[in-house]
């Protein structure tokens, strides 16, 4: 794959890439090979030459992905433009396989590049979870936590019983949660009876209800 070509003193680096807004699957990566001038880079997306000025650049983002154990490993580049556009380099094979032979190349870009970047305050350095993800991850453990958490609190308080909770949230009482049937009383209870015919939060409620039953039957 031939690079448009530079001024004296370019580089180029045998790494494959991908585009942002392009195809994220693919049986061979087209796009390979992307090299560094003075001033700005030029690299070939599906067969036409594109050149970028370092100053159009406006964030760097880099990260590093373990699929399955240490020998498999992805470095990615993130290249984003100020419009917008973007590319993303990563040490991989042409069908986006993790590849170590690639690795030392791809270092090696990503060290010139931020060489090549130090004189350009502007831009953007970040490196690990990419935002959206870091969103995602905060939006699911909010969710967790209001389902695991607070929920068993608030039923921890209503029901006065931390043993029962626990017992009912997370064993096979989950069904027999009841509200007391006495009089002004309106507690939550867990019904850990053999036959599940629990009709009140205690037995002082029990007692008072049958005392109240007796007194009815003398009057």
């Amino acid at each position: 794959m031939i690079v448009p070509p530079l001024p004296a003193g370019a580089r180029r680096y045998d790494v494959y890439f991908t585009v942002t807004g392009g195809p994220r699957f693919f049986l061979r990566n087209p796009n390979h090979g992307i090299a560094l001038g003075a001033d700005h880079m030029a690299y070939t997306v599906d067969g036409h030459d594109s050149e970028a000025a370092f100053a159009e650049i406006a964030a760097i983002h880099v990260q590093t992905a373990a699929l399955g154990s240490a020998d498999n490993v992805i470095d990615q580049c993130t290249i984003t433009f100020a419009d917008g556009a973007g590319l993303t380099v990563a040490n991989t094979t042409s069908s986006g396989l993790p590849d170590a032979a690639q690795t030392p190349v791809y270092r090696a870009f990503v060290h010139d590049l931020h060489a090549h970047l130090a004189a350009y305050d502007k831009i953007r350095f970040t490196a690990g979870m990419t935002p959206w993800r870091y969103k995602t991850l905060m939006i699911t453990l909010i969710v967790a936590g209001l389902f695991f958490v607070a929920t068993p609190m608030m039923l921890t308080a209503i029901t006065g019983d931390l043993t029962g909770l626990a017992i009912a949230v997370g064993g096979e009482y989950c069904d027999r949660l009841g509200v007391c049937t006495a009089p002004h009383c309106d507690r939550v209870y867990v019904d850990t009876s053999r036959n599940g015919t629990r009709r009140y939060c205690s037995t002082s409620c029990q007692n008072r209800v049958k005392t109240a039953a007796f007194r009815a039957r003398l009057g």
